[in-house]
This record gives C-alpha cells, sequence and structure tokens, in this order.
C-alpha cells in the first residue's frame, strides 16, 4: 500500500463519552490519504468497543489494545507502527476542524518544514472559564520561518516560556497536538514520549527533544484544534503530585536546554514557566479546598510549600515582574511575599 500523507495518533482511556466525536472529525477530514491509530490503554469501559466498531466501517482506522501506561507510552506504541509520512497527534477528548490535517501537511510541503505549528481553540475555556465559552488561541500572524541553529533555539525556549513583555507564558505553545511532525525525523533520531506519569506535560518535553533534531519549523496563523474541558482528564484536574511532577520537569528541561545554551539565556524562560505553573498550583489548590471543605490553616500550607521552594523565590527574585500583565503581575507579587489570604480572594474573585 502507498505511504499515507499523514498517521494520526489518538491514545484512548477511559473516554466513551467523547470518543465517536474524536473519531468523526478525523474521519471527516479534507485530507483523505491518512491512517488514524487508535491506542486503547486498557480501557474499562466501552471505549476499546467503540474503536473496533469504528475501524470495522474505515480501512484507514487501526486499534492497538495494550496494557495500562499512560498516553506517552501509549504514544510511543503507535509509533512503532505508524507508516505516515507525518505524524498527527490527538487526544480522544477532543476534537479537530475538518481541514486541518490538509492545511498543515499542504504547508509542510510548500516549505519543506520538518514541524508545522498552529493554533488552538479552547472549549469550554480553562479552569476559570464557564461552561460553553470558547477562546481562540493563535501564536503566529503569518507564515513563520525558524531555520537557523539561532531561531531554533529559541524556538525551543519559547516551547516552555516567554520573555518579559510577553501577554502569554509560554510564547509558542506546549503541547504536541496542534502541529505536525515528519516522520523520518522521529525514526532517525528514536525520539520518544516520557511517562507524564513521572512527570509534567511528556509532549513539552518531546517538542523540545524533537525540534533539537530539526533543520527547519513553520508557524502559522489558524486555529484547528479543539482543546475541551474535561475534569476527568490528567492535564484538566487536580493532582496532588502536580508540585513534585513540575519540579521533576523543570529538572528535564534545563538537562536539555544546558547541552548548547547557557544559563543565563535560558533560565528567564524557565522562571516564566515557574511563575505560571505556581499559579496553576495555587488556584488547584485554592479550589480543591474551596469545593473539599479544606480548613485554611491546611490549605496554608500547601500554599507556603509552592511558594517558599527554592525554584519559586529564584524566579520571583530575578524575574521583572512589573513587566507581566496586570493579573499575572499581582498573583506574582502575592506570591513573593507570601499573601495566602490575597491568592485565596484572587483565585475566588477569577472562579465566580
Amino acid at each position: 500500500m502507498p505511504q499515507p500523507k499523514v498517521s494520526i495518533i489518538v491514545p484512548v482511556y477511559n473516554v466513551e463519552k467523547y470518543l465517536e466525536r474524536c473519531i468523526n472529525s478525523l474521519r471527516n477530514q479534507t485530507l483523505e490519504d491518512i491512517e488514524i491509530i487508535l491506542v486503547d490503554d486498557s480501557s474499562t469501559d466501552s471505549s476499546l468497543a467503540l474503536c473496533e466498531r469504528a475501524a470495522e466501517s474505515d480501512s484507514r482506522i487501526r486499534v492497538i489494545h495494550k496494557m495500562n501506561e499512560g498516553a506517552g507510552k501509549a504514544r510511543n506504541t503507535a509509533l512503532e507502527i505508524a507508516t505516515g509520512e507525518y505524524i498527527g497527534f490527538v487526544d480522544s477528548d477532543d476534537f479537530v476542524e475538518s481541514d486541518m490535517f490538509e492545511t498543515l501537511y499542504e504547508k509542510a510541503k510548500k516549505y519543506g518544514s520538518d514541524l508545522v505549528m498552529s493554533g488552538v481553540l479552547f472549549v469550554d475555556g480553562n479552569m476559570f472559564s464557564s461552561e460553553g465559552e470558547c477562546v481562540r488561541k493563535t501564536y503566529f500572524e503569518n507564515d513563520t520561518h525558524f531555520e537557523t541553529a539561532e531561531s531554533l533555539k529559541n524556538l525551543r525556549m519559547g516551547i516552555v516560556g516567554a520573555m518579559p513583555g510577553d501577554a502569554e507564558d509560554s510564547k509558542y505553545g506546549m503541547s504536541i497536538w496542534k502541529n505536525l511532525f515528519r516522520h523520518e525525523v522521529i525514526k532517525k533520531n528514536n525520539i520518544l514520549f516520557e511517562s507524564e506519569r513521572e512527570m509534567l506535560s511528556e509532549d513539552a518535553l518531546f517538542m523540545i527533544d524533537y525540534i533539537s533534531c530539526i533543520k527547519k519549523a513553520t508557524g502559522i496563523d489558524g486555529a484547528f484544534y479543539n482543546y475541551c474541558r474535561n475534569e476527568d482528564s490528567i492535564s484538566k484536574s487536580y493532582k496532588k503530585d502536580r508540585f513534585e511532577k513540575s519540579q521533576v520537569f523543570v529538572s528535564e528541561v534545563e538537562k536539555r536546554f544546558e547541552k548548547d545554551i547557557e544559563p543565563k539565556i535560558y533560565r528567564i524562560y524557565i522562571y516564566r514557566f515557574w511563575q505560571a505553573m505556581c499559579r496553576v498550583l495555587c488556584s488547584q489548590e485554592i479550589m480543591f479546598a474551596a469545593e473539599n471543605g479544606i480548613k485554611f490553616a491546611d490549605l496554608k500550607k500547601r500554599l507556603k510549600a509552592v511558594c517558599t521552594h527554592s525554584l519559586t523565590v529564584s524566579a520571583l527574585k530575578s524575574y521583572p515582574i512589573g513587566t507581566l500583565p496586570l493579573k499575572q503581575r499581582v498573583f506574582a507579587y502575592a506570591m513573593k511575599y507570601k499573601l495566602y489570604f490575597l491568592l485565596k480572594i484572587l483565585v475566588g474573585l477569577r472562579s465566580r
């Protein structure tokens, strides 16, 4: 059989509520020359049956059933059998616009790019947004190329964080699912996913590793990926060990950056990331405490652990907080001066 233009890899675990929506959005792509690899990670609901039923009606769909190891390992299993010229990744509780992969593939071919990056539609917003709200986020106003060693280094750092004055905490977005990757680069360099059970944002590490091996990346205007709020998913719900996993993630990022970037250059990006992560950590702790009747004294201990951590202290001390957007700035000052009750008020106001 001829090589498909794109292999789309979808880890599946207990998503019977959302899976058909996701699969249908892939089957209805205007780029028809694709293969869809559904990796069932030992679901205990009807997800596997839904995958198999979809495969029976569409020869482009392949189903893998494996022992439960998480999304990162599920993607690695699919990469072993994928045959497409390019690779796309989709989470099974999300869905994509019908022209997503045709648009990304055509840009990749037009420019000879190893990586094409696009935007995202946040459906039902984020943890502070109301149900039904949809926010469109793009990272590029026009076709933007990264093809020098310096620009690719800046892209790697901009995946993790941002410079002072940038409105967003990640200049180019950390996630894999809005992008398209050249399969040959992944195979040649044996680029694999870490386990999200060990660290936060395994897909950002994949991005960093991948960009380290390419000659050209292209960012385009447009948002094609619908990221849906789902309280059951790993990245969108409270996790007690998120703080510890975040620390492991930063350590892994530094190991990668220090190979060819000076610490005085990359640390400003890591400090911006860490501030953003601390906002998420504090916000989730406060919201979790409110929902579960946890006393303020106990909440304060959790907030103190975040705000007094050495990395937090360094990030807030070294970063020019005054350059941050207003809401981020106020939150940063509250963390810096350990104003825990103010943090609670700020999160309460945003949650309304």
